[in-house]
């Protein structure tokens, strides 16, 4: 059964189908995020005010797939948001798990990709005015690092929990 347009936005359609709306983006309905470890162990991690919940978010690298033209390709997207938001490139990435982020409300598919091979290229921090704060924990302080950024305020994308579940299949 087909959607219905239920307001048009600048970046986002509010869409119905049988009663029920949701949101969808105009360029992407998939996202990628990044899991991304040295080999030192340390995992790369960004974080960013996030206007929706109105606080900094500590997440993976990530971003949208096909939302710049020439951009389709996931596995291309994972690499590129890497290097942008981190300055880390990857030798290889792999595709891990993807599925739905919020399916009550949102049509955007996400899909975990790990990163092998890690080299620091450049800062890092994001493009467009993104300013990303980039940091490198190791994995064995993870945990209790996260939850201590939860205690001053800073929200940790759910992603973050998942991904610790990925890297201990290493």
């Amino acid at each position: 059964m087909s959607a219905k347009t239920v307001f048009e936005g600048d970046h986002l359609y509010v869409k119905e189908r049988d009663g029920w709306q949701y949101v969808e983006r105009k360029k992407a309905t998939e996202a990628v995020a990044v899991i991304a470890q040295t080999d030192d162990a340390r995992v790369i991690l960004t974080e960013q005010f996030r206007r929706p919940v109105n606080a900094r978010v500590i997440d993976f690298a990530a971003g949208l797939v096909g939302d710049e033209e020439g951009h389709s390709d996931p596995a291309a997207t994972a690499r590129k948001e890497l290097e942008e938001e981190t300055g880390y490139t990857a030798e290889r990435v792999e595709r891990l798990a993807g599925g739905p982020s919020s399916p009550g409300i949102t049509s955007e598919i996400v899909t975990f990709y790990r990163a092998y091979g890690l080299r620091k290229r450049g800062g890092g921090g994001g493009i467009g005015g993104e300013d990303i704060v980039v940091h490198e924990i190791p994995l064995a302080s993870l945990a209790g690092w996260l939850q201590a950024r939860e205690r001053e305020g800073i929200l940790i994308d759910l992603k973050i929990w998942a991904g610790l579940y990925f890297l201990s299949k290493r």
